[in-house]
């Protein structure tokens, strides 16, 4: 049940005629999986290390669990104020947030943000979800879940760079969370939705360094929704980069001087993603197709049988044959176009019943092809599989809101 008593209202001191309301939120999500050949090695990074099946308790197969705390006040003239906080919470293991952008880990590692809302639209400020996601999984009719949809997938273009540790929500390609965030969501003009983001890197060498930045254009008549993003940043491959040569040269110092040698620095251009999709509505079907592109403008410290250049293509489909059901399966198909005939490819099937309006029953499966020594697709978020072998995976749980 949503929680909406905290205002300041209740307290009779700062009491004023526009009341600020809080809500608490949040959603409870986890089930049972079982996945085929597990990676042994470090993170996301390609491994040939094959630790075998896996059956787990798992957090995540619709979404991530998490909750918060949001709020709005009315100042008036059509003008309001919100905030957001939001962090993961595992059930499996009861720990609270999550990787942040240092490598190290936030409450609040979805989302920490202030902003308002008016005739302008909506300017948020702090930590946020990036619109690139939001745009990406708008034409999936999977709708970007946590098993088997283009979120996985995006997840496999990055593994497949050979420099995405994992630890943290920095990644060679597109960023799902960014920190120092600027967003500007334009209000609705005839169907289009536009976000413009840009998230300052707050490091030493002037503005450009580590900075990255989000342009998003969302088209949704209730029938058809059409979306394209472009994404781009600096020097996002180097806190993964400076941990793989760390371990490699077993010094920190050596790993910096060989990195900046190699001409990978704070402001370097080396992360790139464009994609245009479309998901069309009719009755009780939907269908939906998408293009991405991720590139290494730069070429620079690429790890050795990694990637700098990779294409997506995927293709997704929806039943809802009564109110309570929904089917969707998707096919998602990534191409190296460095490591010539290195590709993996991933279909997916999920039922999802609602029991009500805040519990949900799901069903999910999904068949892995990986070929090459940097594919390493999962079907499942935060879940390493080894590189080059094919992957089964088959989870059940359920998901409930509040």
């Amino acid at each position: 049940m949503k929680m909406k008593a905290l205002t300041l209202a209740a307290l009779a001191a700062l009491a004023t005629p526009a009341m600020a309301q809080v809500t608490i939120y949040g959603k409870l999500d986890a089930g049972l999986l079982s996945i085929s050949n597990t990676s042994g090695g470090t993170g996301y990074l390609p491994s040939a290390v094959n630790n075998g099946s896996s059956k787990q308790l798992k957090d995540g197969g619709i979404g991530a669990s998490n909750w918060g705390l949001r709020g709005v006040e009315d100042l008036g003239g059509g003008l309001k104020a919100i905030f957001v906080l939001q962090g993961n919470l595992a059930l499996d293991t009861g720990a609270s947030g999550g990787p942040n952008s240092g490598s190290t880990s936030s409450m609040w590692n979805q989302t920490a943000m202030v902003g308002l809302i008016g005739s302008f639209g909506e300017i948020k400020l702090g930590r946020q979800v990036s619109p690139m996601y939001w745009a990406m999984a708008s034409t999936d009719a999977r709708a970007g879940r946590y098993f088997g949809s283009s979120l996985t997938a995006l997840v496999g273009l990055n593994s497949a760079s050979g420099n995405f540790v994992g630890d943290n929500s920095n990644p060679s390609f597109g960023t799902v969370y960014n920190d120092n965030a600027i967003l500007w969501t334009s209000p609705v003009w005839s169907n289009v939705t536009v976000n413009l983001e840009y998230a300052l890197g707050e490091t030493a060498g002037g503005m450009k360094a580590n900075s990255q930045q989000a342009a998003t254009l969302v088209y949704d008549d209730k029938k058809l929704k059409l979306s394209a993003l472009y994404y781009n940043g600096y020097g996002n491959n180097l806190p993964d980069a400076t941990l793989v040569y760390t371990k490699k040269l077993g010094d920190a110092a050596k790993a910096a001087a060989a990195l900046t040698a190699a001409g990978l620095t704070p402001t370097t251009n080396t992360n790139r993603l464009v994609s245009l999709g479309a998901l069309y509505n009719w009755g009780e079907f939907r269908a939906g197709a998408a293009w991405m592109q991720a590139r290494n403008p730069s070429h620079v410290v690429v790890m050795p049988g990694g990637s700098d250049s990779l294409d997506m293509w995927d293709l997704s489909v929806g039943w809802t044959p009564m109110p309570q059901l929904d089917i969707s399966a998707g096919y998602y198909r990534i191409k190296d176009k460095k490591n010539i005939g290195n590709s993996a490819s991933q279909f997916a099937l999920g039922a999802e019943y609602s029991l009500s309006k805040r519990t949900t029953l799901y069903a999910e499966g999904a068949m892995v092809t990986n070929k090459g020594a940097n594919m390493n697709v999962s079907p499942v978020y935060a879940t390493a599989v080894v590189a080059g072998k094919d992957v089964h995976a088959l989870m059940a749980g359920i998901r409930h809101a509040f």
